[in-house]
């Protein structure tokens, strides 16, 4: 019988707190592996650390880090290189700016790809290296169904998920002999708060409509395939893009 155990690895999740991500955590925790979250509200990560020292949960820690802050990212980047071992890494932490190209700024761009893809690039710099050096290592980073398809006002967001989707495949290329595996997953229309930030409630009544199972997913039915992705099961899939939306990008 086929059966995930995370008992002995190490996973990060950023953007752990809330959504895709805190599902994510949520299910590695459950399986057996010691949990590092990242967060960005400094109140809540207080209180979630000391919850988890109140109901006994060591195995699970949250870091504070802003990654559209250069000085928070370095002294996170200072954090991880004093972990001894980290075995699976979630790329998850995301933003999106919705706008007409015409009306984007430079500032926009900036702070969307700092999040969305330099984040990424620099947690994967040191991961990576722990990962290559230990000769095992599983990473997926979350993209998106616009990295795939697009639609108005998603320039910024498509190209950062793109490039993610572009740094995910050479990456797996390149640490494949070493028993890393790199993968993506691009969600379709999650019932998460990044989602109902950015479509009204008749948008996502529109939306269902054009989705083939007729309702968004929820985010334990993307972490699952995040899950399966990280776990030891997986030792040939690498490189790969993994559209989870419904059936949406087909129609």
């Amino acid at each position: 019988m086929l059966k995930f155990d995370f008992e002995g690895q190490t996973a990060l999740v950023t953007g752990g707190t809330r959504g895709i991500g805190k599902a994510v955590a949520d299910l590695l925790f459950d399986l057996g592996a010691d949990i590092l979250i990242t967060g960005t509200k400094n109140n809540e990560i207080e209180h979630l650390n000391e919850t988890c020292t109140k109901n006994n949960q060591l195995r699970k820690k949250y870091m504070l880090v802003d990654f559209a802050n250069h000085d928070s990212v370095t002294s996170f980047q200072k954090d991880l290189e004093n972990i001894d071992k980290i075995d699976i890494c979630i790329n998850n932490a995301g933003i999106n700016i919705i706008k007409p190209f015409i009306d984007s700024t430079m500032t926009d761009f900036i702070s969307l790809n700092d999040v969305n893809l330099i984040a990424p690039y620099k947690i994967l710099k040191i991961v990576g290296g722990k990962m290559l050096k230990q000769k095992y290592g599983r990473v997926v980073n979350i993209a998106s169904i616009w990295g795939v398809i697009t639609r108005p006002g998603r320039s910024m967001y498509t190209a950062s998920k793109h490039a993610l989707i572009g740094l995910t495949k050479t990456l797996a290329v390149e640490w494949a002999p070493s028993n890393v595996l790199v993968n993506a997953v691009s969600p379709g229309f999650t019932i998460t708060e990044m989602t109902k930030s950015t479509n009204t409630a008749e948008e996502i009544k529109n939306i269902t409509k054009t989705i083939p199972i007729c309702r968004f997913a929820e985010t334990q039915e993307i972490a699952t395939t995040v899950i399966f992705l990280a776990s030891s099961l997986n030792t040939y899939i690498t490189g790969q893009n993994i559209i989870v939306d419904g059936g949406y990008t087909n129609v």
